[in-house]
């Protein structure tokens, strides 16, 4: 097992020299058990590296790999990917196993490169309105270049993944992705993307099984930690444990399902979110399931961010509303929610089925964002549109359309 230095390949490390394909050579040189190393200190200025099987790839204390600021040093890595279509990646492997990142040292991706932070997404609000009234706000986010690296950091069919103390920057997208994977090990990172930045995920799991999230920091545009099959309609991502965690974003904190996601067997516990747009969210939407989740010794406080932003102020969302699919078993346990709009359980025809609070307590706090995003209820994605809040200013629960909801033992 030999340590192979990327500066032994041609890598200079001096923050100007493109070092794409003399870190390519090394990893390609690398043979199985090898540790590849980006050591001293300096600043490694590359574009797509792909990564193989049976590695540990060490970013060194005082090292930094710095994803290029232009876009044509990037590639699509052949991955078809159905929301992002091309996936272009910083780092990525396809069909490998084992492979560790890991070393203290720091990922900087660039991702202002990407966008435009002059131009405004669509908002239902009036931009001049809200500036006026609301300077001190950041208030909508920028516009995401059409072409950008959509999966910084991905992995797809891969196993025995295990990424682990480092400190991650700025990412233009999903900042780490793992489709299609079994057995991931996402621990003592910390993750901080710009906040007006949109879809700038934490860790995403797509498909993937048998993972672990814990003792991270994550301060995220979009989620900061999310669990679909986006990638993999066919897919279930089952028997994943979030724990110990950090988190802040302008979205959810925490996100499980999407429209036709199937997961299952999940536990959250000893979360703190500082204020997001939501706590944790759980959404199924036609054809997706979700089930047999267990949340436990969550501090949580949301703040309504003016913008396109997902949520409005909730402490968690768990929502089937207007679909066909199913939510079951989920467990709340030992949690306190500070909102700015209440938590909200939402089905149709008691497609959301058994929903136990236990020992969970509500705070309503108000909030400073602009009077139009208050006491509206927002079940994006599966309605698109902001619904008139059929709660009033200072509710902090509000339960329809699910069977056997209940309050420390009481039905709602």
């Amino acid at each position: 097992m030999a340590i192979i230095n990327v500066r032994d390949f041609g890598a200079k490390g001096d923050g100007c020299t493109l070092d794409t394909l003399a870190i390519q050579k090394a990893i390609d040189a690398c043979g199985k058990g090898d540790t590849l190393l980006l050591g001293g200190k300096g600043f490694y200025n590359v574009g797509t590296l792909r990564l193989k099987s049976d590695i540990k790839f060490v970013i060194e204390t005082g090292s930094e790999l710095c994803g290029s600021r232009n876009l044509e040093h990037y590639y699509a890595n052949g991955f078809y990917h159905n929301e992002m279509v091309d996936t272009i990646s910083l780092i990525y492997a396809l069909d490998c196993d084992n492979i560790e990142i890991t070393g203290g040292g720091k990922i900087q991706m660039n991702g202002d490169a990407f966008v435009n932070f002059d131009a405004w997404c669509p908002s239902e609000v009036n931009r001049e309105e809200m500036v006026k009234e609301y300077e001190e706000q950041t208030v909508v986010g920028p516009e995401t270049k059409v072409t950008r690296p959509s999966q910084p950091i991905f992995f797809n069919n891969c196993k025995n993944i295990h990424i682990h103390d480092l400190k991650v920057f700025n990412s233009p997208c999903w900042t780490f992705t793992f489709s299609n994977c079994d057995g991931i090990v996402f621990e003592n990172m910390y993750v901080d993307n710009h906040n007006r930045i949109a879809n700038n995920d934490g860790v995403h799991f797509t498909a993937s099984k048998n993972g672990v999230v814990r003792n991270c920091t994550f301060l995220c545009g979009d989620d900061c930690f999310a669990a679909t099959c986006i990638t993999n309609t066919e897919g279930v991502c089952e028997n994943i444990e979030v724990s110990d965690c950090l988190m802040s974003s302008r979205s959810a904190a925490i996100r499980f399902g999407h429209l036709y996601s199937k997961i299952r067997n999940i536990v959250v516990k000893d979360i703190k979110i500082l204020p997001s747009n939501r706590g944790i969210s759980i959404f199924s939407g036609d054809d997706g399931i979700v089930e047999n989740v267990k949340i436990s010794n969550v501090q949580c406080e949301t703040h309504i961010h003016a913008g396109g932003w997902w949520g409005k102020g909730e402490g968690f969302i768990v929502c089937a509303a207007d679909a066909k699919g199913q939510i079951k078993d989920v467990t709340i346990e030992n949690c306190h929610f500070i909102e700015e709009n209440p938590s909200i359980v939402a089905g149709t025809d008691g497609n959301v089925d058994g929903v136990k609070l236990v020992n969970c307590t509500f705070e309503y706090k108000e909030g400073s964002t602009h009077p139009y995003f208050k006491n509206k209820m927002d079940l994006q994605p599966n309605i698109p549109t902001l619904q008139p809040a059929p709660f009033k200013t200072g509710d902090t629960l509000y339960v329809f359309g699910s069977e056997n909801v209940t309050l420390n033992g009481e039905k709602i």
